[in-house]
């Protein structure tokens, strides 16, 4: 059970809530840092002028670099195999339909079911990584095809 009586908002929190619970001997070996290094990474920076990005500030921003390149596949991938880690899983937020009948959503699962199925076949030999993104692009159609549904039908 956590020390904390707050769960970390900010990534500032986050190292300082590990340095609290693994210890900064752990968080030391583990950056191959000092222990200063750490309480800079550790500390408000709204109040200390000795704080600096830590790595989870630079891997966000690896993120958005990322999906600003519209390379959002292998951000996403990246992130579920990290949510993987805490046993959690990832979908992709408000789905927003792209077609303009549910006849037409419904036929756009076609590519995406035919990607998935292909990926997944034990003679496909695919990473898991992979054959997850085309079962989350199949998923994220469907509740597209959900979403319009949700708009036009009563219940």
């Amino acid at each position: 059970m956590s020390k904390l009586k707050t769960i970390p908002v900010k990534t500032w929190q986050f190292f300082n809530a590990c340095k609290q619970n693994l210890g900064i001997t752990s968080l030391t070996s583990l950056f191959k840092v000092g222990p200063r290094q750490i309480d800079r990474w550790a500390c408000d920076p709204d109040f200390t002028e000795s704080s600096q990005r830590n790595p989870l500030d630079r891997y966000e921003t690896l993120l958005k670099k990322l999906m600003d390149r519209g390379v959002d596949d292998i951000a996403r991938a990246e992130v579920d195999r990290q949510v993987k880690i805490v046993g959690c899983t990832m979908r992709v937020n408000h789905p927003v339909p792209d077609k303009g009948s549910i006849t037409e959503e419904l036929l756009d699962n076609l590519p995406a079911m035919a990607a998935y199925q292909e990926a997944a076949r034990p003679e496909a030999n695919q990473p898991l990584a992979v054959i997850r993104e085309k079962a989350r692009a199949l998923i994220q159609e469907i509740e597209e095809d959900l979403a319009l549904i949700e708009e036009t039908v009563r219940e």
